[in-house]
């Protein structure tokens, strides 16, 4: 039998005609059906808390390193099913009124221990976003890999027809991910940016390499991103919420 994945959340619906503003409790799996979000914790077939997504080929847009060989010795890393924790905050992140969004892009979150990095590819036949838990220990740490994962996917840089250049590619993350930052603070209704900004100190190398800018230029892109979003995926504008998940 199908576990439930009862995450409460408080979706507010904007409307538009009159200003007023409507409040409804929802649990995780009507917020999935309502979404019309179908892949991930989404999925209609049973989940499990470790259900194996398969050895997933190294090969997509890193975190860090200029290669993933860098960073990992192996051809493939072995990847779970990422538990529902980790998709709610990529809900929160991406906003409430995007979800559908998600969808579209067949896009899955998934774990994997010893990578030591986080990997936006394409994996059969739709989107996957990998983390390592053990990798980005911190909430905040999390969010700002999250966030930039996500923005290789929502700004097309994973698709075989992408013309641009690695590095712009990064910047252009880097800004989705303050923008994401930024829906989360709106959701929640408390600040993330400074915190944020310290994790990049950390996870950013200062001079950059081949593939990825120096980290002034990185931390500069995500506070362009937080004060001015960024254009990727056409988002619609986040909604404040409420999480059982102290964040």
């Amino acid at each position: 039998m199908r576990r439930m994945l009862v995450v409460h959340a408080l979706f507010l619906s904007i409307l538009i005609s009159d200003g007023a503003v409507a409040q409804r409790s929802y649990t995780f799996e009507e917020a999935c059906r309502n979404a019309g979000w179908t892949t991930g914790p989404c999925a209609s077939q049973p989940q499990q808390q470790a259900q194996e997504l398969g050895c997933v080929p190294l090969v997509g847009n890193a975190f860090h390193a200029e290669t993933l060989a860098e960073a990992f010795s192996g051809n493939c890393i072995p990847t779970t099913l990422s538990p529902v924790l980790d998709t709610e905050i990529f809900i929160e992140m991406t906003g409430i009124p995007n979800t559908q969004k998600i969808n579209e892009l067949h896009l899955t979150i998934g774990r994997a221990n010893n990578l030591n990095n986080a990997l936006a590819t394409f994996y059969r036949g739709g989107r996957l976003l990998i983390i390592d838990p053990m990798w980005a220990r911190s909430g905040v740490d999390a969010y700002l890999i999250i966030g930039h994962e996500a923005g290789h996917h929502f700004c097309g840089h994973t698709l075989p027809s992408y013309q641009g250049r690695p590095k712009e590619a990064e910047l252009e993350a880097d800004r989705f991910s303050g923008a994401s930052i930024r829906r989360f603070e709106v959701y929640h209704g408390r600040a993330f940016l400074a915190e944020a900004i310290r994790a990049a100190n950390r996870l950013y190398t200062e001079g950059g390499n081949r593939r990825h800018p120096p980290r002034a230029a990185r931390i500069e892109a995500i506070t362009e991103g937080y004060n001015s979003g960024s254009l990727c995926g056409n988002l619609a504008p986040a909604v404040r919420g409420f999480s059982t998940a102290v964040r």
